[in-house]
């Protein structure tokens, strides 16, 4: 007997959770919108051009999102600008819709650094945020550099070179040793 009377409760409490949640549709879906009138579609604007942070500007103020869709390389647009856009500039998008884009990361090919004079520490850090790789290709003596000091880079400043490669260095060793005088101080000391 209890157990029928606990079974009957449940329907009774399952029952009145399904009025609350169909009432709640209702008034949300049907009822609020014919007194409060349905929410505008948004025109989507034009974004092609502009940069990720402008249109997260523009598009919040009208109601919308935007999400980069994908990131790709462009000789021609700087970092950050807007490649593509979807959908399309005109179409219509329900309030909080979203905008997906094609954002531009850059040029593959970037001017090498002014790397001669610069300890070889600074020329890797150069070379490493230029998206460049640093090879030391080998040491020489100069008269003109300390030791551990950049004599030539190959390829040499401003030569263009695709992220991701390598530059040669050549380190200076410092001035070349004088044996002769090394020899003479020798025999002077005997």
């Amino acid at each position: 007997m209890k157990q029928k009377k606990s079974k009957k409760a449940l329907y009774i409490i399952g029952i009145g959770l399904g009025i609350i949640f169909l009432s709640a549709f209702v008034t949300s879906q049907i009822i609020f919108p014919i007194l409060f009138g349905r929410a505008k579609n948004i025109e989507v604007p034009n974004l092609v051009g502009s940069t990720i942070s402008a249109a997260k500007s523009e598009l919040k103020q009208l109601g919308l999102h935007v999400i980069v869709r994908d990131s790709v390389w462009s000789e021609d647009k700087k970092i950050d600008t807007i490649l593509e856009q979807f959908p399309e500039p005109g179409k219509k998008l329900k309030p909080e819709g979203v905008v997906q884009v094609v954002v531009s990361i850059g040029s593959r090919m970037r001017p090498v650094p002014s790397l001669v004079g610069a300890t070889y520490t600074e020329a890797y850090m150069s070379l490493r945020n230029s998206g460049f790789k640093a090879i030391v290709a080998d040491s020489v003596y100069s008269e003109n550099y300390p030791v551990n000091t950049v004599v030539r880079s190959s390829p040499s400043a401003n030569k263009m070179l695709e992220k991701g490669q390598s530059v040669r260095l050549y380190l200076s060793r410092g001035p070349e040793p004088n044996y002769e005088e090394e020899v003479e101080l020798q025999f002077e000391e005997e």
